[in-house]
C-alpha cells in the first residue's frame, strides 16, 4: 500500500509542474514519436563501417606499392649516379696523371736527358708504343716515383720522327699513359714536338682513345 501511495503522488506532483509550467504532459503516441526520432538521428549512415574498409584497404596497398616502386627507382637512379661519379673521378686521376708525365718528358727531352728510340727509315709515324702494351720498353720511363692516389706511376716513351718537323729540326713523338685507382681506368696521352737549336718550334698534342 505505501508503495502504491507513493506512485500515486508521484504522478500527481508530475501533473502539477507541468500545470505550473503551463504545459501538458507529453502523451504516449509523442513519446513514441521523439523515441523513433532520435533512433533515426543516431542511426550510422549507409556504407560506413565493414563496407568503408573493404574500399580503404586496396587505396592503401596501391600506395604502398607506389611508394615502394619510386624507393626502388631512386635506389636504382642513386647507384647508377654514384658509379659514374666514382668512373668520371678515376679517368681525372688518370687523365693529370698522363698530362703531368707528358709535360715532365718533353722537358726531359729539351734537356737532352731523356731516353728514346732512334728515327725509323720510313716517314712513318712511330707506333711502337701501340705495339708494346704499358710502354714496357727499355727506353720507356716514369718520370714520377709514384702518383697518389693511382695504383701506379704514370710512364711515356719518345719516338723520333723522321721528316716530320720544319726544316733543320728534329721531330719526335711523345707518348705518356696514366693510370686511375683502378687498373681498367687508363689515359693515352701524345705531344708531337719539332725543336731547334734546343727549343720547341713546333708542337701538337692529342688524346689517344681506346688504348690500355
Amino acid at each position: 500500500m505505501k508503495g502504491d501511495e507513493k506512485r500515486v503522488t508521484a504522478r500527481r506532483l508530475r501533473r502539477e509542474d507541468f500545470a505550473t509550467k503551463g504545459g501538458k504532459p507529453p502523451a504516449p503516441e509523442d513519446m513514441a514519436t521523439g523515441h523513433r526520432a532520435s533512433l533515426t538521428r543516431f542511426r550510422p549512415p549507409r556504407g560506413s563501417g565493414r563496407g568503408d574498409t573493404g574500399f580503404a584497404l586496396p587505396a592503401v596497398i596501391a600506395v604502398g606499392a607506389a611508394v615502394a616502386a619510386l624507393t626502388g627507382t631512386w635506389f636504382e637512379s642513386a647507384l647508377t649516379e654514384s658509379r659514374r661519379t666514382r668512373a668520371l673521378s678515376d679517368r681525372l686521376i688518370a687523365f693529370h696523371a698522363a698530362d703531368a708525365a707528358l709535360v715532365a718528358c718533353t722537358v726531359r727531352l729539351l734537356r737532352g736527358s731523356a731516353s728514346y728510340l732512334p728515327e725509323r727509315d720510313s716517314h712513318a709515324e712511330p707506333d711502337a708504343w701501340r705495339r708494346l702494351p704499358a710502354l714496357t720498353l727499355a727506353e720507356a720511363f716514369a718520370p714520377f716515383a709514384e702518383w697518389p692516389p693511382a695504383v701506379q706511376p704514370p710512364r711515356c716513351l719518345i719516338e723520333a720522327w723522321r721528316g716530320a718537323g720544319p726544316a733543320d729540326a728534329r721531330a719526335y713523338l711523345v707518348t705518356a699513359r696514366g693510370v686511375g685507382t683502378h687498373g681498367a681506368s687508363v689515359v693515352w696521352l701524345q705531344s708531337q714536338v719539332a725543336i731547334r737549336d734546343g727549343r720547341i718550334v713546333a708542337q701538337r698534342w692529342r688524346r689517344v682513345a681506346a688504348m690500355q
